[in-house]
């Protein structure tokens, strides 16, 4: 038996998690106050605590017992637990400890892809799936696709960027100087045995064609506007 009250969640005991993960499981709906408040408990702005290791059982149970869908808040919530780099404990712990738990939210990750309703539930279901896959930095930075544009530190010389990935040729841009000139994106298409080639042809092969072109921008290079050293995207992520 876990003894919750021994742990810890984002406001201190955490013994009202439980009851919270009954009420959410027995109303049967992804959203509500009950998931909420168990965002704000268990993974507060990415912070993750004791209680949010502990709950990963009861999450993969109540997504594995959910319909296929796009969206399922339990699915979502114990990829936002796994992925953090901000808790009390090392990640790679974390994995090994939870591998079974691990081990079924990948299935019914890799299952519900097929079920987003739009761009951006599937953006959000394929970093769910990279998580569970521990798919390096694309487990954290997927969203970026679904917001739109990304923030780059130049790795050179430390310059805050943008990219838009809105635009038809993204391009990236200083985010504080609007008098630098834009610079390009050079798009990648990674080969197959890469994450990054395992991303596009999910992608493709769900029909999401908007995706898959943003995301071989978001392999991309480009150079800094400030000081014109080239870089790599995903080395530049703020």
């Amino acid at each position: 038996m876990t003894e919750w009250a021994s742990l810890q969640d984002a406001y201190g005991s955490a013994e009202r998690v439980p009851a919270l993960l009954a009420t959410a499981a027995a109303a049967g709906a992804d959203h509500g106050a009950p998931w909420d408040e168990l965002w704000g408990r268990l993974c507060h702005q990415g912070t993750v605590y004791s209680a949010s290791y502990a709950a990963l059982p009861t999450l993969a149970q109540m997504s594995a017992q959910h319909d296929p869908s796009g969206y399922v808040a339990a699915l979502h919530l114990a990829a936002a637990i796994i992925a953090s780099n901000d808790g009390p404990e090392d990640t790679a712990v974390v994995r090994r400890r939870y591998a079974h738990e691990v081990a079924d939210l990948r299935i019914v990750a890799a299952r519900n892809l097929q079920h987003a309703t739009g761009d951006t539930e599937f953006v959000y279901g394929l970093q769910a799936l990279m998580t569970f896959e521990d798919g390096g930095v694309w487990q954290r930075t997927l969203d970026r696709l679904a917001n739109g544009e990304a923030s780059l530190e130049c790795p050179s010389c430390g310059e805050d960027l943008l990219l838009n990935l809105d635009s038809r040729k993204p391009r990236v841009v200083s985010f504080a100087d609007a008098s630098l000139a834009s610079t390009a994106v050079t798009p990648l298409e990674p080969s197959a045995p890469t994450v990054e080639g395992r991303l596009l042809a999910l992608a493709q092969t769900n029909d999401r064609a908007a995706i898959a072109t943003k995301l071989t921008y978001l392999f991309g290079g480009s150079s800094c506007p400030r000081c014109q050293a080239s870089f790599e995207v995903p080395e530049a992520f703020a």
